[in-house]
């Protein structure tokens, strides 16, 4: 670990000037919700927060009714740092920020509170350095490390962009590091989004055993929210997942075949029939790297994906190539989203929507595509 010292020093300095001078507005939406949760005590009822406000109401006018789309942990994570740190806020700032973004950007004190806003996720991504480090042989930690420490996907999403997955792959690599308790960690995962849950035929021992107590975890999670309208109609069952079907070969007027839910089957049966020809995360990175090919992905998600395409990096030498493709045409992806997710996260009014249009950003996914079947076969 002394040898990494320089490295999580500089590591550290890269993500508090990052936590301090770049902002995106969907940060509002958790930290609300987690306002709500530890300042408010509606620790049950946050989900129907804004449908009970009159329709005039300056945060309804501004978010509508549907602005908690995504399952309870999502929230009740950021509330339990909000209930510590909510005193050092600069909380009138803090509700100018709820309310009027571009106003409270310019005023002192708001670099201090986007950090703390972000603190969570430097906690998440320093325990998920030591559990990486658990999983890594020592041969191989320091190489681990530094890739996590210096990983552009996480410093994107969750010090950018402030978004909450560093706590998926978090409980994804717990899900590694203690395997018996994997099934249980996945429906933790399935806490912040549902996607995980995709994983647990995946994992070794009886597919019984883990998809029931996965399924249970997630469904104790989410219980006590059901009886909330907002929750069943916003959260439950969120927009985002028709992005699953988007993808499609048409076999009749009205019948179609979803190519992701294609490639997950032919997963399924080639793992049922030979387990051991991919790792535990080789099969997960492949049921990740099927959804990105076949979805139109938000920028976040690939988050779920960087503990295990750092082990493929780390194990897999042939695989390292393949890798870098993958997060060059990553890159180029995220360069061709609207501003607020490049370019206008440091303040700045450009946009390469001219250069990367939907044809040429059409071929960079072929790309993606094609290198993720690369890496998929390289990582067995």
């Amino acid at each position: 670990m002394k040898k990494l010292t320089p490295f999580l020093i500089l590591g550290l300095v890269l993500r508090l000037v990052l936590m301090i001078f770049t902002v995106h507005p969907d940060i509002r939406g958790h930290n609300l919700a987690a306002y709500l949760i530890a300042q408010k005590r509606e620790f049950l009822g946050f989900y129907d927060h804004l449908g009970r406000l009159p329709r005039t109401h300056p945060l309804v006018v501004l978010y509508h009714d549907g602005l908690f789309i995504y399952p309870p942990l999502a929230y009740l994570t950021h509330a339990v740092f909000n209930l510590f740190l909510y005193p050092l806020y600069p909380q009138k700032l803090f509700n100018l920020l709820i309310l009027d973004m571009g106003q409270a950007e310019g005023l002192a004190g708001f670099g201090f509170l986007t950090f703390l806003l972000k603190f969570p996720y430097l906690v998440a991504d320093f325990l998920g350095l030591l559990v990486l480090r658990k999983i890594l042989d020592s041969k191989h930690q320091f190489l681990g490390s530094l890739l996590w420490i210096f990983n552009p996907v996480t410093l994107y999403s969750a010090y950018m962009i402030g978004q909450f997955d560093i706590f998926i792959a978090l409980f994804l690599l717990l899900a590694l590091a203690y395997p018996r308790l994997a099934p249980a960690f996945v429906g933790l995962a399935a806490g912040f989004k549902p996607f995980p849950l995709l994983f647990l035929p995946f994992l070794p021992g009886s597919k019984f055993k883990n998809i029931t107590t996965g399924l249970l975890t997630y469904i104790l999670l989410i219980l006590p929210y059901l009886p909330s309208q907002a929750f069943r109609q916003y959260a439950l069952l969120a927009n985002q997942t028709d992005k699953t079907v988007y993808a499609k070969i048409m076999v009749s007027g009205s019948q179609y075949l979803p190519l992701f839910f294609v490639a997950v089957i032919a997963l399924f049966w080639w793992h049922y029939f030979s387990p051991k020809s991919q790792t535990t995360w080789g099969w997960q990175l492949a049921v990740l790297l099927a959804f990105y090919s076949l979805t139109h992905f938000h920028p976040q998600w690939f988050t779920w994906a960087s503990p295990f395409l750092i082990l493929a990096f780390v194990h897999k030498p042939k695989a390292r190539l393949p890798i870098l493709a993958l997060l060059g045409s990553y890159m180029l992806i995220i360069l061709s989203f609207e501003s607020s997710l490049n370019f206008g996260l440091f303040g700045l009014d450009y946009s390469l929507a001219g250069i990367l249009s939907d044809q040429n950003v059409s071929l960079i996914r072929a790309v993606f595509a094609g290198t993720s079947l690369a890496v998929v076969i390289k990582s067995a």
